[in-house]
């Protein structure tokens, strides 16, 4: 005998499509794209000296000092793998010795550039920061003169990134 079943419950359907809102898809997108640094206008220095804290940009500068520091030290240890490894083949006379003194030098340029990235993060960590942004420590008669001098060293900041830039194509061309 067959018994009268309920009927089993369906999964509900997912919604119908809504209206897109072009322009509230694009805000929501810029906004979660603001929050990749990779994506996200870089803060000008300006900016940040200027709409920042004292201790948050200290703290900033560790984060990224320890960080850079990190990344050299993973490819210093790279880099002496590297060593022990063609120290091996230059012992079987399948590798000539002047890579082995080459690579050497590489190394040693990493590991010394190791060392003054956890000089500076150890010199940033023990600077002791007022309270306050940057401008609350100058006095007001003042704050002309020092927005012009924090517009220059911007600027000249931005000048090195691009001579950098400029000079570094030029000898990879």
């Amino acid at each position: 005998m067959q018994r009268d079943r309920a009927p089993e419950s369906l999964p509900a359907l997912p919604p119908g499509p809504v209206a897109a809102d072009p322009a509230g898809a694009d805000r929501r997108q810029q906004a979660q794209s603001a929050k990749l640094p990779g994506v996200r206008a870089p803060l000008s220095i300006e900016k940040a000296v200027l709409n920042r804290d004292l201790a948050v940009l200290k703290r900033e500068a560790s984060d990224a000092l320890a960080a850079l520091g990190a990344a050299h030290a993973v490819v210093t240890s790279a880099r002496l793998a590297q060593i022990q490894t063609l120290r091996s083949e230059v012992d079987q006379g399948e590798a000539p010795e002047d890579d082995l003194v080459d690579l050497a030098g590489d190394y040693q340029a990493w590991q010394n550039d190791q060392v003054r990235l956890f000089d500076a993060l150890a010199l940033v960590l023990g600077m002791p920061v007022p309270e306050g942004r940057a401008f609350d420590q100058i006095e007001e008669s003042m704050g002309d003169a020092a927005r012009a001098h924090l517009s220059a060293l911007a600027a000249e900041y931005q000048r090195r990134l691009l001579t950098e830039q400029f000079e570094g194509g030029e000898k990879e061309a």
